[in-house]
């Protein structure tokens, strides 16, 4: 049986701008589903199927949601989920002509951060009294803008979460309120266009 086409063209890596088209409660729900229970690819069309609650064996498979098998295609593109070994699956109790492929994760998806491992943060300083903040694993952003006096904490959506005195501060204040541990703060500022 030839392959699909779509198996070759995926990529191992995902750009910082992917990362956060992925940040949302569905990405994160089929990420764990693809653990477990899992996923599997049935017949040429490679039709979306998640394998039986409870197991990870991939002989009883049932139809995957449409939001579901839309993230599961977009992550397989994205390389956060890759194509694994090819089984035979049973849906509806009948046998499937054609063979399945299971869907892994990798490694690194796998291992999601925990609050207890401090993040590394990235404050770049755009122009004065503006920085944006990013966790160096990509998990969550923000800004800090200088009024008054003191520093506004801003989640990535805009909503204030309170003041600080620094942008060294402010960013440690973002991570913990994304249940995180700040770790080392790397404040860049960009003199060239401002200064």
């Amino acid at each position: 049986m030839v392959a699909p086409m779509t198996r070759h063209g995926s990529r191992s890596t995902e750009s910082a701008g992917q990362a956060l088209l992925f940040d949302d409660d569905l990405t994160h729900r089929v990420l764990r589903e693809a653990r477990d229970p899992g996923y599997v690819l049935v017949g040429i069309a490679e039709k979306v199927h998640t394998r039986a609650i409870g197991t990870r064996a991939a002989e009883m498979a049932i139809p995957a949601r449409p939001d579901e098998a839309v993230t599961v295609a977009h992550l397989l593109a994205a390389g956060r989920l890759h194509h694994g070994a090819r089984v035979s699956v049973l849906i509806d109790s009948r046998r499937e002509p054609e063979s399945a492929i299971v869907v892994d994760v990798p490694a690194t998806a796998a291992t999601a951060p925990t609050p207890d491992d401090p993040v590394r943060l990235l404050v770049d300083v755009v122009r004065p009294g503006l920085g944006l903040v990013t966790a160096a694993d990509g998990t969550f952003s923000g800004s800090i803008v200088r009024q008054d006096g003191s520093y506004l904490v801003e989640t990535e959506h805009g909503d204030v979460i309170g003041r600080a005195s620094s942008y060294r501060v402010g960013a440690a204040r973002l991570a913990r309120h994304h249940g995180r541990r700040p770790g080392p703060v790397e404040i860049e500022h960009e003199r060239e266009v401002y200064g």
